[in-house]
């Protein structure tokens, strides 16, 4: 990876822009060395998977079963089809929960490009896909280069920017996470602040904010998985008073699969 990179995520920790997020500042080595997780990995295989639309205040990405999940299990079903054909394959899938910079290497894969909002930017698919990796032992000089990309950057029209309701992206490709609604609401173990204790101070976000998204020219609807839809319909139906009537049991019940728990329901009903 390129000096540039480790600097700006040094100084993007050094900022503080992580919040509490502790693990982005643990095992940067590895973090910038995929051979340092996978011994022996010669090169990282890049994979999207779509989601749909936000409904009910809960992300997009959350409308269903765990997206670690349901990513992680395509992807070890990749690993076996690729070691029935070649014996020799070794390689070890990745989502979202190790220290591996799956948008670097979605980019470097061809697939897309980084927008000022920070999010992966696929001129096909747009906003709405989870990056999935394999870091495997595959020489790297096996690939062909990859087509020139349609669009390589998302333009200047900081359509984001203006959309962000608390101040998050406080300038191209810059966020800091403790303002953003989705960290504030998802990853925070602390209470709301002050300015978003309401639902309508959060512009109706429970879990999660999609503001960024759909003010970005580049969001479009698309298929998703179906694994991404199973609580769709319940979630876009339930009301205030159905959250606020769920007990702690009933909501591991009823989500015991899903993104959601990672909140909890406290939060959630905040």
């Amino acid at each position: 990876m390129t000096a540039g990179l480790r600097d700006r995520f040094a100084q993007y920790l050094a900022e503080g822009r992580n919040a509490d997020m502790g693990y982005l500042e643990r095992n940067l080595e590895k973090r910038f060395d995929p051979a340092l997780l996978v011994p022996g990995a010669e090169s990282v295989l890049c994979f999207l998977a779509p989601y749909g639309q936000a409904g009910g205040g809960i992300a997009g990405f959350a409308q269903g079963v765990d997206y670690h999940k349901v990513v992680k299990d395509r992807l070890f079903a990749v690993i076996l089809e690729l070691k029935k054909k070649f014996p020799a394959f070794e390689g070890r899938p990745f989502v979202d929960s190790a220290p591996v910079m799956e948008r670097y290497w979605a980019v470097k894969a061809g697939l897309g490009f980084i927008g000022q909002n920070n999010f992966f930017i696929s001129p096909e698919y747009g906003l709405r896909t989870i990056i999935g990796v394999i870091v495997c032992n595959i020489p790297a000089d096996r690939f062909a280069p990859h087509a020139p990309l349609a669009a390589t950057d998302c333009g200047a029209c900081g359509a984001c920017l203006r959309a962000c309701p608390s101040g998050a992206l406080r300038a191209p490709f810059e966020l800091d996470a403790a303002k953003c609604l989705s960290y504030l609401t998802i990853e925070s173990k602390e209470p709301l602040p002050e300015a978003f204790a309401t639902r309508e101070s959060r512009r109706g976000w429970r879990f999660g904010c999609e503001e960024c998204m759909r003010a970005c020219p580049w969001d479009k609807p698309l298929t998703p998985l179906p694994e991404f839809e199973t609580h769709r319909s319940e979630l876009e139906t339930m009301s205030d008073a159905d959250w606020a009537g769920l007990s702690e049991e009933e909501f591991e019940k009823r989500f015991a699969d899903s993104g959601l728990r990672r909140a909890g329901l406290i939060h959630i009903i905040s």
